[in-house]
């Protein structure tokens, strides 16, 4: 029986439909489930990179000429006045002397790293000034160059008589339009005079009633606002003095009403235009 059911196995293995690969990983692993992925690789994308780099410092600016020099070196990393020996005596002397190779370490790496940054920057401005110098004279030379043969041949035809021209066509009529241009500018600078005399004169006309001091200030604010009880500021049915008491807005058909029906109208639309007219003989504001 043993031998029969061993003559029964499957000897060919079937894969399921689950989709994990047949390495033995965890959930938690990118590589738990089996992704195809595409023959022609994708771009790398940049990495984000967070914050901004801050302005680099100007070492060696035009104002100081002598920063890379033997003065500028001495003085910035002095030598102590008096010199200075580890005393045997003292209480930690490995400290001391470890404090004075630090001090005199920090002169020494501070004189060469200004001197290297130097001769990289001179070398920078040079290898700069070369490429600058090459690409002039690449460009003039190429601007100098005779047109190619292929475009002299395949340019569209001129005629002889167009290509000789080379000053400007004569303009009979330029004496005209320019006094008629200058005309047109002195009309645009009077109109623009008489505006603003204009403007000026009803600024002065208009300034009769201007509030100027805090007499004047305390008079209006009683006129409007009196001591007691006002009626008309009880409800919005009828007109008063203040600016908060002008009552309902009119509508239009209220205002054509009151135009038709009104001789008061009439006699402020007479008086409106009697007064533009004496401003026109007058020629200011009334």
């Amino acid at each position: 029986m043993s031998a029969l059911r061993s003559s029964r196995a499957a000897r060919v293995q079937v894969r399921g439909f689950a989709t994990t690969p047949n390495l033995r990983v965890g959930p938690e692993s990118p590589h738990f489930v089996d992704v195809p992925k595409v023959l022609q690789p994708t771009n790398r994308a940049k990495p984000r990179v967070k914050g901004t780099l801050p302005v680099p410092r100007e070492l060696f600016p035009n104002r100081r000429t002598d920063k890379p020099g033997k003065d500028y070196l001495d003085s910035a990393t002095p030598l102590p006045s008096t010199e200075r020996k580890v005393n045997p005596k003292s209480g930690d002397p490995e400290k001391q002397a470890f404090k004075l190779k630090m001090a005199e370490l920090r002169r020494q790496n501070f004189r060469q790293g200004l001197t290297e940054l130097y001769r990289r920057k001179t070398m920078a401005d040079e290898v700069m000034t070369n490429r600058s110098v090459k690409r002039q004279a690449q460009r003039e030379r190429i601007l100098r160059q005779p047109e190619p043969e292929d475009e002299r041949l395949t340019r569209s035809s001129v005629v002889q008589a167009m290509q000789s021209q080379k000053h400007a066509l004569a303009d009979p009529n330029r004496e005209e339009r320019l006094a008629l241009s200058k005309m047109r500018v002195e009309a645009n600078k009077a109109q623009k005079t008489a505006e603003r005399k204009e403007d000026l004169h009803s600024l002065y006309m208009g300034a009769r009633n201007f509030i100027i001091n805090e007499e004047q200030l305390n008079a209006e604010i009683e006129r409007a606002f009196p001591d007691g009880e006002n009626e008309a500021w009880r409800n919005d049915h009828q007109q008063g003095e203040n600016i908060w008491n002008l009552g309902i807005p009119p509508t239009v058909q209220h205002i054509v009403n009151e135009s038709r029906k009104s001789e008061t109208h009439r006699w402020d639309v007479s008086q409106g235009r009697i007064k533009k007219l004496g401003e026109q003989l007058t020629g200011g504001k009334l």
